[in-house]
């Protein structure tokens, strides 16, 4: 790992590596080259203090201290160059220290020659060891202040008259206190350093608490960005698998669906019939609990998107209300509605989930009042010149929910009686359907209840309002000749059951029909000519439905423009999209019923058709 030496780190091995570096550089040169300065400085003292008038070269004792201060300083430089880094346990610069004062003292012996000051020189070799703490300027203090009485006895010995001793006695005790008073300055040193290395310590163990905390944030960012692609993977998944038992169960649904009502056509007893409109209602429930459940998982999966158009508000109110009157047909239930005259026309809302709102609530409310009343009511909570927040309220007589249950009431699959012996039917689903809707359009529902007395669900939604549409000229109806026939159809179908049904459907409704089974056989009828429509299922053996509509749409004029409906069990909005961009022009969903043939073939071509099948 390569740093900056004068970058800040707190790595451990960068640490040690920097320290190495250092003690190399400073125990190899910067040392040697002070003390070689200091020695230098001694011989220059020792110039000036020698005797006057005789040369400085013809002075035995002064050429002798020279030569022995540079040539000590010359094997200290070697000794310490050499000596850096590999002296292990053997502390070359605190040996040498020790032999300094040695040579200090030889020094001092020709100085005070002139005057016993320079014993305070001996203090500077105190003064190196302040940097390292208070415990080693106290040891050297000590050492200097022993050497300089050891000297000091020696002189006396040696020579008695140079003894001095009140002099050296007062020198000796300066030199003890002097150097008690530069150990404590030592502390001060020896506490930053400790606090120096204490925060350099907490400093690491910051950075490798902030390291490992990092490892694992990014641990947990990929365990997470796993956890997110595994989650899109289910949730595809789970789309494809909802798509195709979709359009699975759909397939057949449309043969179930279309055989009961060919077969409500035909001549029956009153049993029978009563038989045939059973199993008809039964396969539309079991129909609109699918198109729950996908409802459901494409709201979960945010998949479900609004489409925002201009909507007739007061229309779409009175359709939710007639379509739940037919569900509620036969049971002794009053379903009214309650309107304001200051309710807009018209606003900008998804009709088809707006629609499917109301329906589940009402749908809900008459399901579990077995007798009474049940009524919608819309409120203008707010108006601005361009949006409104309305209420929209449904309010039952049934048999209410418990208050430990209204939490739980808009979960899915979840309802207030959930025993075996419970009496009123459902998925749970339909409540559920409500809340994600109300949420997905920016809104809110509440619900209050009294056990027996009836429940009051309510949705708060905001919509912007939409300009009226301008009135319409009067439509000329164009006359029908007396003799004109029915539309001919092709139908593009590969399922058998499909191919009957939907043909039958159509004859009985005055079509003539052609039947292929692919879509490049449907290509090559309508290039053959002579269609008013064509009826494309999408999923087909060598050539499909979308392929076959470009097809169509890349042949010459005649052909090109006839009009093209998709026949599909894709129920999905992307599904829809897909149809319309390979150029069909409408999209019908399997299963499919007469009515729903005859307004596709009377917008399609402008050929009104029988009477469809009603039930």
């Amino acid at each position: 790992m390569t740093t900056s030496e004068d970058g800040f780190a707190l790595d451990e091995a960068v640490l040690r590596q920097r320290k190495a570096a250092t003690e190399r550089r400073v125990y190899g040169r910067h040392v040697p080259a002070l003390r070689a300065g200091g020695f230098m400085v001694l011989c220059i003292v020792a110039a000036l203090q020698a005797p006057a008038g005789v040369p400085l070269h013809q002075q035995p004792a002064w050429l002798v201290l020279v030569a022995l201060n540079l040539g000590y300083a010359t094997i200290a430089w070697a000794l310490l160059h050499w000596g850096a880094g590999r002296s292990g346990r053997l502390d070359l610069p605190l040996l040498l220290f020790h032999v300094d004062l040695l040579v200090w003292l030889v020094n001092l012996q020709f100085l005070e020659q002139a005057t016993l000051f320079f014993a305070y020189f001996l203090l500077l070799r105190v003064a190196d060891q302040v940097g390292y703490g208070f415990r080693r300027a106290l040891y050297y203090g000590h050492v200097v202040t022993a050497g300089y009485l050891a000297y000091a006895l020696w002189i006396a010995q040696v020579e008695p008259a140079r003894a001095l001793w009140p002099e050296r006695l007062g020198i000796l005790v300066t030199l003890y206190l002097l150097s008690l008073y530069l150990a404590l300055t030592g502390l001060v040193t020896e506490r930053l350093r400790r606090r120096t290395r204490e925060a350099v310590h907490a400093a690491r163990a910051l950075v490798d608490r902030l390291a490992r905390q990092a490892a694992d944030l990014q641990s947990q960012t990929v365990e997470l960005e796993r956890a997110r692609r595994q989650a899109e993977q289910a949730s595809l998944a789970k789309s494809q698998f909802l798509a195709v038992t979709s359009h699975e169960i759909r397939t057949p649904m449309n043969g179930i669906l279309g055989a009961a009502e060919l077969l409500n056509a035909t001549p029956l007893s009153a049993a029978q019939r009563h038989y045939v409109r059973t199993a008809h209602r039964s396969a539309r429930a079991l129909l609109a609990l699918i198109d729950d459940v996908l409802d459901l998982s494409r709201i979960e999966a945010g998949r479900l998107q609004l489409h925002l158009a201009p909507t007739d508000l007061r229309q779409l109110v009175d359709d939710a209300v007639d379509l739940v009157d037919l569900a509620a047909h036969g049971k002794p239930v009053t379903l009214g509605l309650n309107l304001p005259p200051s309710l807009p026309q018209r606003v900008q809302a998804d009709g088809v989930r707006l629609r499917q709102l109301l329906v589940n609530l009402l749908h809900n409310a008459v399901k579990f009042t077995d007798e009474g009343a049940v009524r919608l009511e819309v409120q203008v909570l707010a108006q601005t010149t361009t949006t409104l927040t309305l209420r929209f309220s449904v309010h039952d007589s049934g048999i209410g929910i418990p208050a430990d249950q209204l939490d739980a009431i808009f979960d899915a699959f979840t309802q207030v009686d959930a025993t075996s012996t419970r009496r009123h039917g459902g998925s749970g689903l339909g409540l559920a359907i409500v809340h994600q809707l109300a949420t997905l359009m920016g809104g809110t529902v509440r619900v209050a209840s009294v056990p027996g007395q009836g429940s009051h669900f309510w949705v708060d939604l905001p919509l912007a309002l939409a300009p009226d549409p301008a009135p319409a000229a009067p439509a000329i109806a164009a006359p029908v000749a007396p003799d004109a026939t029915g539309a001919r159809l092709l139908l593009a179908e590969d399922d058998p059951v499909n191919q009957m049904v939907v043909a039958e459907m159509l004859r009985l409704l005055g079509c003539a029909v052609d039947v292929v089974a692919d879509g490049g056989a449907a290509h090559q009828a309508v290039l053959d000519g002579g269609y008013d429509l064509v009826l494309m299922d999408c999923h087909m053996p060598e050539v499909d439905g979308f392929e076959a509509t470009r097809r169509i749409r890349a042949a010459p004029a005649g052909a090109a423009r006839t009009p093209v409906v998709a026949l599909t069990a894709d129920a999905l909005d992307s599904d829809r999209r897909r149809c319309l961009d390979a150029g069909m022009d409408d999209v019908l969903t399997k299963p499919v019923s007469s009515a729903q043939l005859a307004a596709a073939v009377e917008r399609w071509t402008g050929r009104p058709t029988r009477p469809a099948m009603q039930w």
